[in-house]
């Protein structure tokens, strides 16, 4: 019989998706991001939501002050709907910024 140590680990991660962001521009992995965050809202998943939130967050440029500062604004905001659970209108938020993401970076 095999103890827990002995069991080879399983590596639960999808090649593909493995491949798809590790291939992604910088544009398509906020996008990922985005869509991301509305599915963890979908979910109701506050920690998985929170994480997305901190992945944008991390991403700012604060080369550019005042726009990073806009975004910062609206990542703020998100936790504050997500901290209450405001789920639904987190997740329309995480679309909207996708889409226009998307519409700026010519993304699929």
């Amino acid at each position: 019989m095999l103890n827990y140590q002995m069991r080879p680990k399983r590596n639960p991660q999808n090649p593909y998706l493995v491949q798809k962001i590790m291939s992604a521009s910088p544009e398509e992995l906020i996008a990922y991001i985005f869509d991301y965050g509305a599915t963890a809202c979908a979910q109701e998943d506050p920690i998985k939501a929170r994480t997305a939130i901190n992945n944008l967050i991390q991403s700012l440029n604060l080369d550019y002050k005042e726009i990073a500062d806009t975004f910062l604004n609206v990542y703020r905001y998100l936790g504050h709907l997500i901290n209450q659970r405001r789920f639904d209108e987190a997740k329309n938020i995480f679309t909207d910024l996708k889409k226009t993401w998307a519409k700026a970076f010519n993304l699929p």
